[in-house]
């Protein structure tokens, strides 16, 4: 009996994957080449000249041309505006110390656009015979050995090395918050090109120098006052006189005082 039994649950197991066992659905020939067909097509549209790069324009940029930043990147005329690697590229332009921002933009059919935020020269730091071109940050953008626009020199910063890309790593950070402070006010009453020097040695006594007049400015107390009082008077002075110019307490009388 117990025999018997055991064969009639093999029966009913073996019913069993029978009934749930599944037909194998066939795939449809026409859907795969339909597939196909809609891959190929897609992948001629992408690769075919009409998204090939005929313009390459900049904006934003001042201190590289387009030609250089398309050589940076290794973008050609002829490649494909689609499939081109615009990430990597402005990773790559992003290592540059002038270059704040970039965004590369395809502009259909065949146009690549690099959009370019750059930082600006603000001065210039002596360095052991060179000058770092510091932006408004005090960032070295690079370092040379002259300068070339009429932008302050700045000395008195106390620092053993720098890295390119880098903040300047001072001891003395209230000197460099002076110059940085100074940069800002200077561009905002367009002095950039009036002061030769700056020495932030001891940031509470600042003098700066323009043509050949001594600005004594004391601490950077009412700085921006002082700064405005320096646009107007140098208006007034010929560059060929000598002179100072004391402005460490503005509740005195300004008085610019010759020397012979």
């Amino acid at each position: 009996m117990a025999v018997k039994k055991k064969r009639i649950n093999n029966i009913e197991f073996i019913e069993d994957l029978e009934y749930y066992q599944k037909p194998k659905r066939r795939i449809n020939s026409k859907f795969i080449i339909g597939f196909l067909l809609f891959v190929i097509t897609i992948a001629g549209v992408l690769f075919s000249p009409l998204f090939a790069v005929k313009e390459i324009r900049s904006e934003g940029a001042e201190h590289f041309t387009t030609t250089e930043l398309a050589e940076r990147i290794s973008l050609s005329h002829g490649d494909n505006l689609i499939l081109f690697g615009k990430g990597r590229a402005e990773k790559i332009l992003e290592l540059d110390p002038y270059i704040s921002e970039v965004k590369l933009e395809a502009e259909l059919p065949n146009t690549m656009v690099i959009q370019v935020k750059e930082r600006k020269v603000r001065g210039y730091v002596p360095y052991m015979g060179a000058y770092l071109y510091i932006d408004e940050d005090g960032r070295v953008l690079e370092t040379q050995n002259a300068y070339h626009e009429a932008l302050p020199i700045v000395t008195g910063l106390k620092f053993d090395s720098f890295l390119l890309g880098e903040v300047l790593p001072v001891e003395n950070k209230d000197s460099l918050l002076v110059v940085l402070q100074m940069s800002q006010l200077m561009k905002k009453y367009n002095l950039l090109n009036l002061v030769v020097k700056i020495d932030v040695t001891d940031a509470e006594s600042v003098y700066a120098y323009i043509n050949k007049v001594e600005i004594r400015l004391g601490d950077m107390k009412d700085a921006d006052q002082k700064v405005r009082i320096i646009g107007e008077i140098m208006k007034t002075i010929p560059a060929e006189d000598r002179g100072t110019l004391d402005l460490r307490d503005l509740n005195k009388p300004i008085i610019f005082q010759y020397l012979t």
